[in-house]
């Protein structure tokens, strides 16, 4: 595959970075989803992003403009084979490999829009095994703090995957799947990774087990975690926990956490383009906002 900016890839790696830490780095609302699409040649760093991207990469800005030029990858037909041969030998895991199983699990989640749930579960559920097993035989250092984030998404989306493919019956399965993720996310001390895993688990308890109570203490623990990390999804677990409120009738206390929600969605962006069409993650299927009654 051709168009990949691999030097940006390396000169991230070479500076012990993962995806995740880089984006925290810039701020200005980049996640780890947009340093994978700028490495991959997606899209490119908007103008407003590149400065601060180059001071995070420790670079000049002419420096930037090479590592942003795209070039071939020429390891790419081998990424299964070096997967296959890490599952054999977990000591040979680089990071080449772990790269690999990221683009496995960024590819499944893509199409997670397009395909039906459980045509889905096989590729995820094969990837989510490989990243566990490399996680706790195969890495160390970087490489395993990578794979303990790459088996936070996978296990985020496997979670959605169960419960979606049953019609939303089966939550006692979602939920161990999105407990798998919550693990792995303070593993490695990734409170955005978590906070998507809580609030996939608040879901299944407001949505699916109809537990207004245990989804309240799980939107108030999101909003806990993520409150110094990410207004998007403080902002979406105080939008449920007013959803929580209004399912217990508690008018006041929903009218609170709506507050709440808009203040965090304002930080993020003008209150103009606010509306309540929120920011959507890559995963779908979030529930309808939360009214009050």
């Amino acid at each position: 595959m051709s168009g990949k900016r691999m030097r940006l890839w390396r000169h991230r790696r070479a500076m012990g970075m993962s995806q995740e830490q880089l984006a925290a780095s810039i701020g200005m609302g980049t996640d780890r989803s947009t340093i994978y699409r700028w490495e991959s040649g997606e899209v490119t760093p908007s103008p407003r992003k590149q400065p601060r991207l180059a001071r995070a990469l420790g670079v000049s800005a002419t420096e930037l403009i090479d590592l942003l030029t795209p070039e071939a990858d020429p390891e790419e037909p081998l990424s299964r084979g070096r997967v296959g041969h890490a599952l054999r030998s977990p000591n040979s895991t680089d990071l080449a490999t772990v790269e690999s199983l990221w683009q496995e699990v960024h590819r499944l989640d893509e199409r997670y829009d397009r395909m039906p749930s459980t045509s889905l579960l096989a590729g995820t559920g094969q990837a989510l095994g490989q990243i566990g097993f490399l996680a706790r035989n195969g890495g160390d250092g970087a490489l395993q703090r990578d794979l303990f984030a790459a088996e936070a998404t996978a296990a985020t989306l496997m979670g959605q995957l169960v419960w979606d493919a049953s019609q939303r019956r089966d939550h006692r399965t979602a939920r161990q799947y999105f407990d798998q993720a919550t693990a792995a996310a303070r593993e490695i001390g990734s409170p955005t990774a978590e906070g998507h895993a809580l609030l996939r688990t608040s879901y299944l308890a407001l949505y699916g087990e109809r537990d207004p109570i245990e989804g309240l203490r799980l939107t108030e623990q999101t909003a806990e975690v993520t409150r110094s990390t990410s207004n998007v999804l403080t902002g979406l677990a105080q939008l449920h926990s007013a959803e929580a409120h209004a399912m217990l009738g508690d008018t006041r206390r929903c009218e609170s956490a709506l507050a709440a929600a808009e203040c965090s969605f304002t930080s993020v962006r003008p209150p103009t383009a606010l509306c309540i069409c929120f920011p959507r993650p890559s995963l779908t299927g979030w529930p309808a906002p939360a009214t009050c009654f």
